[in-house]
């Protein structure tokens, strides 16, 4: 490593084991220059949660359980090495100050390294302020939710290389054992998310164990099930009752302040929210958009092309995912979108304009919870034996995909279908499993039983029903 502190940036941070060999301190001292005038070197070190010393280990007021703050000093001195070097000192002082009662370096437990990953995964930058905190909460939960967290696992105690593969069967058990109580699935998706996480600290412990192989996890079967959706009539029945419970004020030119005007009572159910919950329905048909988006929708990521078609740009994506333009696919899109964008503010949030957001304090599932309410409200009207599920809006998703499937195969081989499931946001996999297979399936008994009716199967069946 180059030492000059020429080539450094300010504010990333450099291990002190890089630049001093042997002696007694932790793995994750660091040492870094703040972004200020002064070239001082600082170091800074997390203590394990269990032996910090500080008032609620060290954890930013405020912010609950996940953010812990390193124990940081300057080292007084602008030379990398010489501020590694004093940096094992003031280490060592400062661990018999606080009288640590675990003798540094013994203890190589996931613990030791779930600090480390987690301090330098929590730092990194993301798209926005509701990310890193769902990032954060969700983080913390794979490392200590109650029971299934891998810190309540037993051999999470155990020193890392004493971890084996039975370890894992034990846990994988406890994970599927735990799906189909809550929700009758083997727990595939929890099992991969844990599996992930847990390589992930273990591959932070080969900074102590250069040669650390991790042993093999036991294999992850994935149930395939068919998604609830409705079909065409059902969807055609929802979207008119609907329009029926806001007086079809929908199929009516309308500006801003027209909606602004609505009435809107302190229920649920009114006016104003039956015209947001049917512009969240046409757009998810148009745009083919998840759950989370609905929050988050903004009206000038919706534009015309130039061409009278209607684009999507999402800028806040699922898990920082990449950015990309989300076409609409029905031509029916652009005269909807021509409406209703005379009914929304030109710049600002689209579904509940009016509801504040997370950052801007308002309840962080606010607006998912009301068009999942609202949602039910109207199936249960007009489908009222449909069960939308746990997920009601994740079935409104379904659908979405599922009918446009349905009224063009030459979405379903090829180019097409690749481009089609990114415009969806997911993969060709999921889309031909998921649906693609199951329509397959229906037109294949389908068929079958209209060849067997031409060939007089029904007149002369050897089964009489």
């Amino acid at each position: 490593m180059n030492h000059s502190t020429d080539i450094w940036n300010f504010g990333a941070t450099y291990y002190v084991r890089d630049f001093v060999k042997g002696g007694t301190f932790p793995t994750d001292l660091r040492i870094f220059i703040k972004p200020s005038k002064s070239k001082n070197i600082y170091a800074k070190w997390m203590p394990l949660a269990s032996e910090d010393p500080r008032a609620k280990q060290g954890r930013i007021k405020g912010s609950g359980k996940t953010k812990r703050t390193p124990i940081e000093a300057s080292m007084q001195t602008d030379d990398p090495m010489e501020a590694a070097k004093r940096a094992i000192k003031w280490f060592q002082k400062k661990s018999k100050d606080y009288s640590l009662s675990v003798v540094v370096g013994h203890d190589y437990s996931l613990s030791r390294y779930w600090e480390i990953w987690s301090v330098r995964e929590f730092e990194k930058p993301r798209r926005n302020k509701q990310a890193v905190i769902k990032f954060r909460r969700d983080t913390q939960l794979k490392w200590d939710a109650n029971e299934w967290g891998v810190a309540s696992q037993d051999w999470a105690k155990k020193s890392v290389d004493e971890i084996n593969h039975s370890d894992f069967a034990d846990y994988f058990s406890l994970l599927e054992a735990r799906a189909k109580k809550n929700n009758g699935s083997n727990g595939s998706g929890m099992k991969e998310q844990q599996k992930a996480f847990i390589r992930a600290l273990m591959k932070e412990a080969r900074i102590d164990f250069p040669n650390l192989q991790i042993p093999d996890f036991p294999s992850i079967s994935r149930q395939t099930k068919q998604v609830t959706h409705l079909n065409h009539e059902q969807w055609d029945l929802l979207i008119r009752t609907v329009k029926e419970q806001c007086d079809f004020v929908v199929n009516k030119e309308m500006n801003y302040k027209g909606y602004q005007s609505l009435p809107c009572s302190y229920k649920r159910e009114n006016q104003r929210n039956w015209v947001d919950l049917y512009d969240a329905l046409l757009l998810e048909y148009f745009f083919f958009l998840r759950s989370e988006d609905m929050n988050r929708l903004k009206s000038e990521w919706f534009q015309d092309n130039g061409k009278g078609e209607y684009q999507c740009l999402l800028e806040e994506t699922k898990k920082d995912r990449d950015i990309h333009v989300t076409q609409s696919y029905r031509p029916e899109a652009d005269g909807y979108m021509r409406r209703m964008k005379e009914r929304r503010p030109k710049k600002g949030y689209l579904i509940f304009p009016l509801m504040l957001r997370p950052d801007q304090g308002g309840a962080e599932n606010k607006v998912r919870n009301l068009l999942n309410h609202l949602l039910k409200k109207a199936v249960e009207k007009c489908l009222p034996d449909f069960d939308l599920g746990k997920k009601p809006w994740t079935t409104i998703r379904h659908t979405t995909i599922r009918l446009m499937l349905e009224d063009d195969p030459s979405l379903w081989v090829g180019y097409k279908l690749r481009d089609f499931a990114a415009n969806c946001h997911t993969s060709p996999d999921q889309i031909q499993t998921t649906y693609i297979q199951p329509i397959q399936a229906g037109q294949t008994a389908r068929e079958t039983r209209e060849n067997l009716r031409l060939k007089g199967w029904e007149s002369g069946s050897r089964v009489r029903v």
